[in-house]
């Protein structure tokens, strides 16, 4: 029997009507070179790859009455055509086309009594090309996680067999029954109290590592005095997605014309963007908008398909009119925010998923969002912008090659939006999640992205943008 562990079982907890848990990637294939390439090739070669990743096959089981946390079991009536979904886009089968439909399988939250997962087969795309989405809850695994799963699902070459399947496949055991699982949840209750009182000792233990550190800090974390925008209210069940596309060659010039991090520099393109988005809205704030942005804890060895990060808070400087400047306090508060994580990650402390029942967690989740509490609380970051490593060479999928790989990602209450990076050979693609009733013009801060890029390649004196193969085959 596997229990979720506290962080995954959070992500369940933290599930509302309005607040999806789910996540998915887009990918974008080019057929011509697979001439026996279909919907029919797709099935196939997604059922052989399903051995390959175990937990696909896994299910929740529930503990009665939410006493404790559920479990992963077998699936023992999997049938893959209840994960499967053919659909098509409306002509002329460009980027806006393909966003909107990955909205739409944004907006629906994921069946409970099956694996938490859907492969949807996209047709009707320009030039040709094809695409699938594959959508996951995160409570099965988070995005570094997701990256890796994608790598496995995949080829190095357009004609690779199918991989056996690891020796000693994991498994998630035989299936307790329900009067097991109640009896397994006594001992865990009767110990809620001093969990607890521990978790809150080790809370105020953080709090205070988060003062000292503040206080002695040359560039201090950004905590507080954070500005409210439009996105940032509450969010509703519907989902918009835009994605754009950056050459990796000009960040990694700006990053050692600069010597900075490479994510230090997508954070100052997505700075650059949405100060140049609000200022379009008359609505850029005097003080800097805040990103949290999540950090992998997961060893270099460690290959599991659970959820391990971290969140640090960094402030985008969009306070900041130079481009120059704003990228270089972006170093120095990702600098700041990091050694912050690091002290007070030093204070170890249990998930709250660990600590509390998920009965007591759903009670007081469902109170606060039913209220609308939730959204009133104050903000603490903006947005969250997340970078996720990818392959840095072509992968194809049954013989056609991936030609752009866009996510999408979760949006929180009273945090209607979303940017996730993930890099593909020699590019960037910016997949973008929002609220459309927050943020309804979604293209615009999409297509300001490369005009960021554009800016700080200006001002730093490097030239022109570096053209980016387009993943849909359209001039740009």
């Amino acid at each position: 029997m596997k229990r979720l562990s506290g962080s995954d079982a959070l992500f369940l907890t933290l599930e509302t009507p309005s607040w999806h848990q789910h996540i998915a990637g887009l990918t974008i294939l080019d057929p011509s070179d697979a001439p026996d390439f279909g919907y029919e090739t797709a099935v196939a070669a997604i059922s052989e790859r399903l051995l390959l990743a175990p937990k696909f096959r896994w299910k929740l089981k529930p503990v009665p009455l939410d006493l404790d946390r559920p479990v992963w079991v077998e699936d023992t009536d999997f049938d893959i055509s209840r994960h499967l979904h053919r659909v098509a886009v409306p002509a002329p089968g460009g980027r806006k086309e393909t966003a909107d439909l990955l909205g739409q399988i944004m907006t629906y939250q994921l069946n409970r009594d099956l694996p938490l997962w859907e492969y949807w087969f996209v047709e009707g795309l320009i030039n040709g090309r094809v695409a699938f989405v594959l959508k996951f809850h995160h409570a099965l695994l988070d995005g570094v996680a997701g990256a890796s799963l994608a790598a496995v699902l995949m080829d190095l070459e357009p004609d690779a067999p199918t991989p056996d399947p690891p020796g000693g496949t994991e498994g998630a055991g035989p299936e307790p029954s329900s009067w097991e699982l109640l009896a397994r949840s006594i001992v865990p209750n009767a110990r809620t109290p001093f969990r607890m009182m521990r978790y809150g000792t080790a809370l105020a233990q953080r709090g205070v590592a988060a003062v000292q550190h503040q206080l002695g800090a040359d560039t201090p974390a950004a905590y507080t005095g954070i500005p409210r925008t439009r996105w940032n209210e509450r969010i509703g069940p519907r989902r918009t997605c835009a994605f754009t596309s950056v050459s990796l060659n000009d960040v990694k010039n700006l990053k050692v014309h600069h010597d900075v991090k490479v994510n230090d520099v997508v954070m100052a393109i997505c700075a650059g963007a949405l100060r140049m988005y609000l200022e379009s809205h008359d609505e850029l704030p005097d003080a800097s908008l805040v990103a949290g942005v999540p950090v992998s804890t997961r060893a270099a060895d460690d290959d599991s398909l659970d959820n391990q990060i971290a969140n640090m808070n960094v402030s985008l400087a969009t306070d900041v009119e130079d481009p120059i400047e704003r990228l270089r306090q972006i170093n120095r508060n990702s600098q700041g925010a990091k050694e912050m994580t690091s002290a007070v990650r030093a204070r170890k402390i249990q998930s709250l998923g660990e600590t509390a029942p998920p009965l007591m967690l759903n009670l007081a989740i469902r109170t606060l969002h039913g209220t609308g509490a939730l959204a009133s609380i104050p903000t603490m970051m903006n947005t969250i912008i997340s970078n996720v490593p990818g392959p840095p060479f072509p992968i194809y999928f049954a013989g056609a090659e991936a030609t752009g790989m866009f996510p999408g990602s979760v949006i929180m209450e009273a945090m209607g939006l979303n940017i996730t990076v993930l890099s593909y050979i020699d590019r960037l693609d910016i997949g973008i999640a929002a609220d459309p009733e927050l943020v309804p013009d979604l293209w615009t801060l999409a297509d300001l992205m490369p005009v960021a890029v554009a800016e700080l390649l200006e001002a730093s004196g490097l030239g022109e943008p570096t053209a980016v193969v387009d993943a849909f085959g359209e001039a740009r």
